[in-house]
């Protein structure tokens, strides 16, 4: 369990919990980087499924033939077509404790992970309606971390 975050303060009225950068990466997360589209609520995560493109594959200089999902995802167990490469959404509480990132750990850093979603994921059929290429700043990029960063709390067992 995580609480007492920077961000938990903030929302219960101590608005000098936040740094102005991390206020910044806030309206961020909720506007033009569409983040709580499933990062949502006290956890931030809509407990659902999406496809980000994280286990799309495509082979450099090979034919289009040559897709395919690196790994099915949710598609394993209900066996549908349209679950191919979908994943749960996690949670972001203590995102800066839990590097590697994505469910296979493909991406190191917080930095990596931004400018994947900033880019619109890797593009397929099936990838999630709400992922475009959003087209972040540097200082943009900075700011979303401290919020992410905000994330983390003490932790209580």
């Amino acid at each position: 369990m995580s609480g007492n975050a920077p961000y938990d303060r903030y929302v219960n009225g101590d608005r000098a919990a936040l740094s102005g950068e991390a206020q910044a990466g806030l309206k961020l997360f909720r506007g033009k980087g569409n983040c709580a589209a499933c990062h949502v609520g006290p956890t931030f995560t809509d407990e659902k499924f999406h496809n980000t493109g994280i286990a799309w594959a495509r082979p450099p200089r090979e034919p289009a033939a040559a897709e395919s999902f690196r790994d099915e995802g949710r598609a394993t167990v209900t066996g549908r077509a349209d679950d191919r490469g979908a994943f749960k959404t996690p949670t972001l509480r203590e995102v800066e404790h839990s590097a590697p990132y994505m469910h296979d750990g493909s991406l190191a850093s917080l930095d990596e992970v931004v400018d994947y979603y900033d880019r619109g994921g890797n593009k397929h059929a099936l990838l999630d309606q709400e992922l475009r290429p959003i087209g972040f700043t540097a200082a943009e990029k900075h700011a979303l971390i401290a919020f992410l960063r905000s994330l983390s709390g003490t932790m209580t067992k």
